[in-house]
C-alpha cells in the first residue's frame, strides 16, 4: 500500500477577502474531505475569519449514495457568544429533491468551542436529476447591521427509483466522519436528547438498538470488504498464466514501465461505488465507421496531385509510419499559386495492406470538421495505393504530448516555461473540440495529449489517431487479445467490456489532464498492463501530480468514477475549468 500524502486544501492562490470585525472558522475537517474528494485535508471557507472565495465558488458534486454532508465551525471571539448566524437552503429541483434539513436551528449564536453540524439531502426517488443546492449562513456581530453572507454549493445527484439512499452502500465502503478525529461533537436539533457519556449523543434504549444493529451491518459489510480484496488477489497470480501477448513486440509491459516512482491514490475518492454501468443513460448514438470502399471515396473526394505535394523535414518517426513537415502548392480560380505548410502522414514502402487501411479508415473519422480545437484531414494523396500521403493543418509546435515534454528542459531546448493557468487554458480547448466531436456523434476513444498538436499560440487542436500506435509504442499495450490499446488510459468498462460512450471519453479526458499538469509523464508507469483492471476496481487511481492545484486534482478525480453515469459531462467540465482559470488569472 502507497502512503496517502497528507494535503492542505487551503488554497494559496485563492481570493481573499475580510471578514467581518470577528473571527471564524467554517470548513469541512479531513474525514469529510476523504469521504467526498477522496484526498486528506481540510477544505476551509473561512479560516480565521478570511474568506476563501474561490472555495466559495466551487460546486462540489454529491453523488446518489451521499445522503448527509458535514460542516464544522467555531467562533475564535470566545465567551460570551456575541457571532450569530442566520440559516437558509435553497433547492433547484423540489421534485427530485426534498428540502434540505441542518441538524441545528436556522439562526442562533455561532459557538465558540469545535462543533460539527449536518445538512441532510434526501432524494424523492421521482426522478433522474442533478439538482444545485446552496447553503446560505448570514453571520453577523453584535447587530444584524454588520452582516457577512456566505454562499457554499453543493450539486446533488439523485436517481429515479433510488428512494432509501444510505450512506452505507453494500457496494462500497463510506467512511463517516468521526467526531473523535478533531474532538468534535456533533449538534442536533433536540439537545435534551444527548448523552452526558463520551461515546455517544442518545442515551434511550431504542437508540442503543440501531446504534448496536448499524455497528453489526458495518461489520458485516468490511468482511465483505475485506473477502472481495482477498478474491481479487488471489486472482493476479493466475492473470499473467492465463494470459499471453501474441501480438506484442520487445517494447511490451515489461519494458514500458518507468522507473519513476509515482504513488497511486486509495481511491475513496468521489463516485468510487462498484460499476453496475446502470442507471442514467447518457442517450447516444454514434455514427457508424465507414468500410474500406467509403473510406476510399471519401478520399477520393479530396484528393490531390502528387507533385502538389513537396515533403520536408520528418518530425515524427516509427517502426513503419512517419510524420513530415511539408508544403503544399495551391492554386486559386486566377490560377496564382500559394504555398501552404502542412503536417504529412505517410507510412514506409512495404508496409502489410491491413496496416495501410487501418491508417486510412482512422484518419477519415473526422474528415469535414470545421472546429478551432479540431484537426481534421484536409487533402490526400493515393495514387499510390500502398503508400498513401495524408495532409493535416500545421502546428508550429508539433505534437503535444512531445511539446509538453520538451517543456520540462525550458531551460535548455525551449523558449516555454509553462505555467497552471496556460495548463488549464490548453485542458479547456480540449473540453471544446472533444464537445463539438460529440455534437456530431462522434467518439473519439483516444482522448490522449500524443493525440492533439499545438502551436506557438498555445491552441491545442485534436487529431486522429491515425499511427499513434506505431509512433508512441510505449502508451499502447496488447492484453492477449491481438490488439494493441492505450490501456493506462481506458475507463473501466472500456478496457473489460468494449464499451466507448460520452463517459468513456470523460475519463480519458481526466487522464489526459493528469498529463497536461505533469508535462507529458507515463500515467500508472509502474503498473503492469496486466493488472489495471483490478487496480481500477480496487479503487487506485493516479496521485495528485507536484504542483497541481487541489480543485484542479478534484477535476480529475471526478473523471474516474468507475459507474460511468456518475462521471460528470464534458459541459460540466467545460464551466468548472473556466471558473477556475478565471479565478487562477486573477493572480497570475
Amino acid at each position: 500500500m502507497c502512503s496517502v500524502k497528507v494535503i492542505s486544501l487551503w488554497i494559496l492562490l485563492t481570493t481573499l477577502g475580510s471578514f467581518c470585525q470577528g473571527d471564524l472558522d467554517l470548513y469541512m475537517n479531513s474525514t469529510e474531505t476523504r469521504r467526498l474528494l477522496g484526498i486528506v485535508g481540510e477544505l476551509y471557507y473561512v479560516r480565521m475569519g478570511i474568506i476563501n472565495n474561490y472555495a466559495l465558488s466551487f460546486n462540489l458534486p454529491i453523488k446518489s449514495q451521499v445522503k448527509d454532508i458535514y460542516f464544522t465551525w467555531r467562533n475564535l471571539r470566545g465567551a460570551p457568544p456575541d457571532m450569530y448566524y442566520k440559516m437558509s437552503l435553497s433547492n433547484s429541483n423540489t421534485r427530485a429533491l426534498k428540502d434540505p434539513k441542518p441538524s441545528i436551528a436556522m439562526e442562533g449564536a455561532v459557538p465558540t468551542k469545535v462543533t460539527a453540524f449536518k445538512v441532510t439531502l434526501e432524494c424523492t426517488g421521482l426522478v433522474n436529476a442533478e439538482v444545485d443546492v446552496v447553503l446560505q449562513m448570514n453571520i453577523s456581530i453584535f447587530s444584524a447591521s454588520n452582516l457577512t453572507t456566505l454562499n457554499i454549493k453543493r450539486k446533488k445527484t439523485c436517481l429515479k427509483g433510488n428512494v432509501n439512499e444510505l450512506e452505507g452502500d453494500h457496494n462500497h465502503k463510506i467512511i463517516m466522519p468521526d467526531p473523535a478525529d478533531l474532538n468534535v461533537s456533533y449538534t442536533f436539533p433536540d439537545k435534551n436528547k444527548q448523552a452526558a457519556s463520551p461515546g455517544g449523543f442518545l442515551s434511550t434504549s431504542t437508540n442503543i438498538f440501531y446504534m448496536a444493529l448499524g455497528c453489526v451491518c458495518a461489520i458485516v459489510v468490511l468482511v465483505a470488504f475485506i473477502v472481495l480484496i482477498h478474491y481479487f488477489r488471489s486472482q493476479k497470480s493466475n492473470r499473467n498464466e492465463r494470459m499471453s501477448c501474441f501480438c506484442c513486440s520487445e517494447t511490451s509491459s515489461s519494458q514500458a514501465l518507468s522507473h519513476s516512482g509515482h504513488t497511486y491514490l486509495r481511491a475513496d475518492t468521489p463516485n468510487n461505488s462498484v460499476a453496475t454501468y446502470g442507471g442514467v443513460r447518457r442517450i447516444f448514438t454514434p455514427i457508424l465507421e465507414p468500410n474500406p470502399t467509403e473510406v476510399r471515396s471519401m478520399l477520393k473526394e479530396i484528393h490531390i496531385d502528387r507533385n502538389s505535394l513537396t515533403l520536408g523535414d520528418v518530425l515524427i518517426e516509427g517502426a513503419f509510419g512517419r510524420v513530415y513537415h511539408g508544403t503544399l502548392l495551391l492554386e486559386d480560380e486566377k490560377d496564382l499559386a500559394s504555398e501552404q505548410d502542412v503536417i504529412v502522414k505517410t507510412v514506409r514502402e512495404q508496409v502489410r495492406a491491413d496496416q495501410v487501411e487501418k491508417m486510412l479508415k482512422e484518419a477519415v473519422l473526422m474528415k469535414g470538421m470545421c472546429h478551432q480545437n479540431i484537426n481534421p484531414i484536409v487533402r490526400a494523396c493515393i495514387q499510390d495505393p500502398s503508400q498513401p500521403f495524408l495532409i493535416f493543418p500545421f502546428a508550429t509546435e508539433g505534437n503535444l504530448k512531445k511539446f509538453l515534454q520538451s517543456c520540462k528542459m525550458a531551460d535548455i531546448t525551449s523558449r516555454y516555461g509553462l505555467n497552471t493557468l496556460q495548463l488549464v487554458y490548453m485542458a479547456i480547448q480540449i473540453v471544446r473540440g472533444v464537445q463539438y466531436l460529440h455534437r456530431k456523434r462522434v467518439l473519439h476513444k483516444d482522448i490522449a495529449t500524443r493525440n492533439c498538436v499545438v502551436d506557438n499560440q498555445l491552441t491545442v487542436r485534436i487529431t486522429d489517431t491515425a499511427l499513434s500506435r506505431d509512433l508512441f509504442p510505449m502508451d499502447y499495450h496488447c492484453l492477449g487479445d491481438n490488439e494493441n490499446r492505450p490501456v493506462k488510459w481506458l475507463a473501466l468498462e472500456s478496457l473489460l467490456q468494449r464499451q466507448f460512450s460520452p463517459a468513456s471519453d470523460v475519463w480519458m479526458f481526466g487522464v489526459t489532464l493528469w498529463e497536461l499538469m505533469t508535462l507529458g509523464q507515463q500515467p500508472y508507469a509502474d503498473v503492469d498492463p496486466f493488472e489495471m483492471a483490478t487496480y481500477l476496481r480496487e479503487g487506485f487511481r493516479i496521485s495528485q501530480p507536484l504542483n497541481c492545484p487541489d480543485e484542479l486534482f478534484a477535476v480529475m478525480a471526478c473523471c474516474w468514477g468507475l459507474n460511468p453515469d456518475e462521471r460528470p459531462k464534458f459541459s460540466q467540465l467545460q464551466v468548472c475549468l473556466q471558473d477556475f482559470y478565471a479565478a487562477l488569472g486573477r493572480f497570475v
